[in-house]
């Protein structure tokens, strides 16, 4: 049992040994009795109604900040959607402007190459002009110690 059912049961048995040895008339005896139960009526009655409107107030408190609750939770769930929403469309901006950087950078180094190949390519014909002229020549006078061995040896 409880600390409060002892004290009730406890105070109950007090006042009926009280009663009992009491120097006084069975009718005096029973009147403070019944007034006494009256009273102790009346005021587990208001006790019960005290009671009843605190777990009233209670469950209403409960359910006002349970839907408090819930509306916070709302409000962070759709914030936090914002939020990633906002940070992916950041990340395509700085994906797209990195593709783009790229496909400059390879644009110019297309370029450049082809501008060094631009610049080159005179000095490498020329280059390549006097290779021939040099192979011909060179041919030229093998084909003719070709010739007079050929003389000679006839």
């Amino acid at each position: 049992m409880s600390r409060l059912m002892y004290f009730l049961v406890g105070g109950a048995l007090g006042a009926v040994g009280a009663l009992l040895f009491a120097p006084r008339t069975g009718e005096e005896t029973r009147n403070m009795v019944a007034d006494y139960a009256g009273n102790v009526a009346n005021d587990a009655q208001a006790f019960g109604a005290k009671a009843a409107e605190n777990i009233q107030n209670g469950v209403q408190q409960v359910a006002e900040k349970g839907q408090e609750a819930f509306n916070n939770m709302q409000n962070a769930a759709s914030d936090a959607a914002t939020a990633a929403a906002d940070k992916n469309d950041e990340l395509r901006a700085k994906i797209e402007a990195a593709r783009d950087r790229i496909a400059a950078q390879v644009k110019q180094n297309a370029q450049d190459s082809a501008d060094a190949v631009e610049k080159a390519a005179p000095e490498v014909a020329d280059k390549a002009k006097d290779a021939v002229d040099e192979a011909a020549d060179k041919v030229a006078k093998g084909a003719e110690k070709v010739k007079d061995e050929a003389k000679k040896a006839k």
